[in-house]
């Protein structure tokens, strides 16, 4: 039976494995990884005018949604100054809220 208990720590994986190579091993198979390229941000002006309304249909859709942040590129200050200038030529009706 002492023979038994013997195997059992021969058997024991984590005492007989150096950590170190196992990372090694894992970082050999691994793909290395892939970036993606960042676009080149849009330019906004100090002041976002709120009826330079050319510039503010770059920021709408057709469907007249203001672009999310992800999409249009710009920084979250400007997107929140964009977002605000939008708001207000709206409410001057100069851009619609929806298209037909």
């Amino acid at each position: 039976m002492a023979d038994k208990t013997n195997d059992i720590e021969d058997i024991d994986v984590l005492n007989d494995i150096d950590l170190g190579k196992v990372a090694e091993l894992k970082n050999e198979r691994m793909p290395p990884r892939r970036y993606q390229r960042r676009r080149q941000s849009q330019f906004v002006p100090d002041y976002i005018d709120w009826k330079d309304v050319g510039f503010l249909k770059r920021f709408i859709p057709e469907r007249g949604k203001i672009l999310p942040r992800r999409i249009s590129q710009v920084s979250a200050k400007d997107q929140r100054r964009v977002a605000t200038a939008i708001k207000r030529a709206r409410a001057m009706a100069l851009i619609p809220f929806v298209t037909d």
